[in-house]
């Protein structure tokens, strides 16, 4: 009798679990704690399914980050009629994203893997992030906002200005009074100041 062959576990009935663990071990122990044989052991599989079915640690990094973007794209893709109130509103929901998702942001933006490089799908959706706010600033310019900007300029500097606040906010930097209200008046501020005819 010919022994039959081990059946290997789909990869979609792998995923759910390697990435839910993948976050658990982020928030839990950081990013130095997402090995391959620590994140075999909390999703119940064996090392060798990481490898088979996500290329290793950078392919579970690479799910992370598409999930994240993907998440950002829904929270982040505001529909306020009014362009200045609907930039107002990404940008709030944005840093909503970063501290409802921590272990996703901070692989997305606030560490650098050793040795993780990528894949194409990473690079395209993550630029589709940007596209987003990018496109929302544009809405801005074309009811005549940021007279004299390229309007990629000026998501550049609401993004790094967002991002800044959020990163402090994560690591636990934060002496605001009343956060959510100082980030508004924040955010509000800065959407003004850019509004001046550039020099």
């Amino acid at each position: 009798m010919v022994p039959t062959r081990p059946q290997r576990t789909p990869s979609d009935d792998i995923f759910p679990g390697v990435l839910s663990a993948a976050l658990e071990l982020m928030l839990e122990e950081g990013p130095e704690g997402l090995t391959v044989r620590a994140l075999a052991r909390r999703a119940g599989v064996a090392p060798m399914s990481i490898y088979n079915h996500f290329d290793g640690k950078n392919g579970v990094i690479d799910a992370i980050i598409i999930d994240g973007f993907t998440l950002l794209g829904e929270k982040a893709g505001t529909t306020e009629t009014d362009a200045r109130a609907n930039l107002i509103a990404g940008s709030c929901a944005y840093r909503e994203f970063a501290l409802e998702y921590r272990a996703h942001y901070t692989t997305m933006f606030l560490h650098r893997f050793v040795g993780y490089s990528p894949s194409p799908e990473t690079v395209a959706i993550a630029f589709r992030g940007f596209e987003i706010l990018a496109g929302q600033v544009q809405r801005c310019e074309e009811t005549g906002m940021f007279v004299g900007r390229s309007y990629i300029d000026v998501a550049q500097q609401v993004w790094a200005a967002v991002h800044g606040y959020v990163a402090l906010e994560i690591l636990g930097i934060n002496f605001a009074s009343d956060r959510d209200r100082i980030f508004y008046e924040f955010i509000d501020a800065l959407i003004k100041g850019l509004d001046e005819p550039a020099s």
